[in-house]
């Protein structure tokens, strides 16, 4: 009765507290690895296909994907784990009979556990392929959708509004426009890629955001700040509150001098001339 005590456990957990164990290293590892790759791979994309341009990309899907390639790699895990293979079972179920009116367990061949892993290994792949071509593109000029190719462009003069906002503090600053067709983009939020002429002209997209704010303003655009005082307080003592401060149309209150106090009077020329003698010898 223990043997077969012993053989329920090992089938409901097939590889072991030490197998389960290093996976999780593993997984952890190969994601990690996952972000440095698709890090890279974005830049060089970018600077290869834009890199004439005053430009950069912001990334769509780049940290949602993360989440899926963990998903996958967990799924990996689970399948190798718990999943038991035909030639395991046979092994289990060696001298037993099943119980009367009992279906015989029969586990996946090996194949099968490595078709499903390979599948998850591709769609790892084509998760990266498409997170690193899904962008829009930001430059002086407008502003471009991409899904391996160029989807859609706009120009900075079709913009009919936009809103600077903080809604809160952990995702900081966003500046929105919205397009004649009513299509709505943001400009600072999110995993950005930018080029060397971008680099070498701008010190962030915030401040390339305050350049495009002043061109806003020489087109009449109409703008919407929301949130004032929760932006100046995010980025009061940081480098960008030049920029962040014009943006939002943050002015500092200076008191205006107490007009209580008693006002000093400037001698008059009476006086001057009527003051005390000199005693001359």
């Amino acid at each position: 009765m223990n043997q077969l005590n012993s053989k329920k456990k090992k089938k409901g957990g097939r590889k072991g507290f030490l197998f389960i164990a290093v996976g999780a290293i593993l997984i952890t590892l190969a994601s990690f690895a996952y972000v440095l790759l698709v890090s890279f791979l974005t830049g060089a994309l970018i600077e290869a296909r834009h890199g004439d341009e005053v430009a950069y990309a912001l990334m769509d899907i780049v940290t949602p994907s993360y989440g899926y390639v963990s998903f996958f790699f967990i799924a990996i895990l689970a399948i190798w784990a718990f999943t038991p293979t035909e030639e395991e079972l046979k092994k289990q179920n060696q001298g037993l009979s099943p119980m009367l009116g009992q279906k015989k367990s029969e586990g996946l061949s090996k194949r099968s556990l490595w078709l499903i892993t390979g599948g998850l290994l591709a769609a790892v792949v084509v998760t990266g392929a498409i997170s690193i071509n899904t962008y829009k593109l930001v430059t002086p000029e407008g502003i471009r959708s991409y899904f391996f190719v160029e989807t859609k462009s706009y120009e900075w003069k079709q913009v009919t509004g936009y809103t600077i906002d903080c809604e809160n503090e952990n995702d900081g600053l966003s500046v929105t426009f919205t397009m004649r067709d009513g299509k709505q983009f943001e400009i600072l939020q999110g995993v950005n890629s930018t080029t060397e002429k971008f680099d070498g002209q701008y010190t962030s997209v915030t401040h390339f955001a305050y350049d495009l704010d002043q061109r806003m303003v020489e087109l009449q655009v109409p703008r919407n700040a929301r949130h004032v005082e929760r932006a100046a307080k995010l980025y009061k003592d940081t480098t960008l509150w030049p920029y962040v401060q014009k943006l939002i149309g943050y002015v500092e209150l200076v008191p205006e001098p107490d007009e209580t106090a008693p006002e000093t009077e400037a001698p008059t020329e009476e006086a001057t001339e009527t003051g005390t003698p000199s005693v001359s010898e």
